[in-house]
């Protein structure tokens, strides 16, 4: 830790006309200094591989089969289960209909069928009728209210 007051001794000395006592402490506050910056770069790079991991651990999903990689919406992968499981790495399984293989380890994996998606129903909104807005600011008039509009 940089000791501040070391500064103004420095300040002090050079004031005093004594340079060669001030330039050795100032050159010692400097090898301090370039030491802090170091550790500081040093904690920072920690700090982002942590954060690295942190993301890692949230968006590395599990399907039952394989592994993936989510990235936003987009899903990378599949990823050798036991690959990931034993070491901790992530090897690319091959893209295609057949058996899939992991080229490191051996496993075998068989592709399951896509699930059929089925057609969405069409879903509707519940629709409020414009009016309904202009007889409620009518009430002073005695027209009906908008829950009474509503449930006509």
């Amino acid at each position: 830790m940089l000791d501040y007051s070391k500064f103004k001794e420095v300040s002090e000395l050079f004031l005093k006309g004594k340079n060669r006592e001030a330039t050795l402490l100032l050159k010692e506050l400097q090898s301090k200094y370039v030491s802090l910056c170091d550790e500081v770069s040093s904690l920072k790079l920690q700090v982002k591989e942590y954060d690295d991991i942190l993301h890692f651990s949230e968006n590395l999903i599990f399907d039952g089969n394989y592994y993936w990689l989510k990235n936003g919406n987009v899903r990378h992968g599949p990823y050798c289960a036991e690959c990931c499981k034993d070491e901790g790495k992530l090897i690319r399984l091959p893209h295609g209909n057949s058996k899939k293989i992991c080229w490191r380890c051996g496993t075998q994996y068989n592709v399951l069928a896509a699930p059929q998606k089925r057609p969405e129903e069409k879903k509707m909104a519940k629709v409020i009728p414009l009016h309904a807005a202009s007889i409620s600011s009518d009430k002073a008039c005695g027209d009906r209210t908008t829950s009474q509009a509503m449930h006509d």
